[in-house]
């Protein structure tokens, strides 16, 4: 077990963290511990100095960085000071995480040695609300942006093979959106993610969480809000130039719908492949250009013919309305397929 490191990032915790520690050592006198304070200021010595003497290494951050720099600063750590550590387990300072849970996601590690180990939660229990909302809504915006399906994806118990650290310190994030990015570059390096079950606890309702509700919302959901944003905008740009065409073709069949929606569709991608490249995806890949001009097409002869049927088969009058009904159902397709193909890293 010598192989292994804890590591316990902490910001301004209370005698949770000394009584963590202390249950860890009752059963395990052998693995190292790391621990971070991440800036949490001289108010809370007393509980560092007590808990001490648990751990193998302390590191102190002079000001508050955040959680993800919490990891990133371990990380770098166990690379250049530790060569016998071949996986690092985090757990969170505030007795969310069991030992023997612990030990559990260690064992599954083990066995998947170059795989990224999860410790999740069933949030089908009681939890508080906050807790609950944002894991469910992290959840489903990640199976939308990228397809995959993780029951906890803000579990703060996780195992990291030392394989994976050089390129995880290079991820971008700094506070809880890390943890997000974490996951999502794990699946872009098609590295296996697997979850061990593990016990949900919340004490006294979760009210010693740092999560802010709105500004870490915003980084862990940042790109797919720019990505809303953007889409919205060209979007009523699309309606608007295809409300006007549609009126002065005068004639609603196959050939003016198709015409309607292409010339539409040419006005608002311009705009919306520019705003991607420069600012929502901030990257530019090989021949990005003309992969995302090909999805445009595709996309308009998509929305093209199911208006049609719609309107031939299904008797909709309103084009218009139904245009937005079926290129609002588009949008996820094509985020999904502009994250994952086209501005791709």
């Amino acid at each position: 077990m010598q192989d292994t490191v804890i590591v316990i990032p902490a910001l301004e915790p209370d005698i949770k963290l000394f009584h963590l520690l202390d249950s860890i050592r009752k059963e395990e006198t052998e693995l190292p511990i790391l621990l971070i304070d991440d800036g949490s200021g001289p108010t809370y010595t007393e509980v560092f100095e007590k808990s001490r003497k648990f751990v193998s290494k302390f590191i102190v951050h002079e000001k508050n960085k955040g959680k993800g720099a919490a990891l990133k600063t371990a990380m770098e750590y166990i690379l250049a000071e530790l060569p016998n550590i071949q996986y690092m387990v985090t757990i969170d300072s505030d007795g969310q995480h069991s030992y023997n849970d612990m030990m559990k996601c260690i064992k599954l590690a083990k066995q998947y040695p170059e795989a990224l180990i999860l410790g999740t939660r069933n949030f089908d229990k009681e939890v508080p609300f906050r807790s609950k909302f944002g894991n469910v809504l992290t959840r489903n915006v990640l199976r939308l942006s990228t397809g995959l399906n993780i029951e906890d994806t803000q579990t703060g118990l996780r195992v990291i093979p030392r394989s994976f650290m050089p390129h995880l310190v290079t991820v971008s994030g700094d506070r809880f959106e890390y943890e997000t990015n974490m996951l999502i570059e794990t699946n872009k390096q098609n590295r296996l993610i697997f979850c061990q079950p593990i016990e949900t606890i919340y004490i006294a309702e979760n009210a010693s969480s740092h999560f802010r509700v709105i500004a870490d919302s915003v980084s862990i959901y940042g790109v797919f809000i720019k990505y809303l944003l953007s889409s919205v905008t060209s979007f009523a740009v699309d309606v608007l130039t295809y409300a006007i065409l549609i009126r002065l073709l005068a004639q609603v069949n196959l050939s003016s719908i198709l015409t309607a929606s292409f010339l539409a569709r040419m006005v608002s991608s311009f705009f919306n492949y520019y705003v991607n490249k420069k600012y929502v995806f901030s990257r530019q890949t090989k021949n990005s250009f003309y992969k995302y001009f090909g999805l445009v097409i595709l996309q308009i002869l998509l929305s093209a013919l199911l208006i049609y049927t719609g309107h031939s088969l299904l008797y909709i009058r309103n084009t218009v309305v139904f245009k937005i009904v079926v290129d609002s159902l588009l949008f996820f397709l094509s985020y999904y397929i502009q994250k994952n193909y086209i501005f791709k890293r």
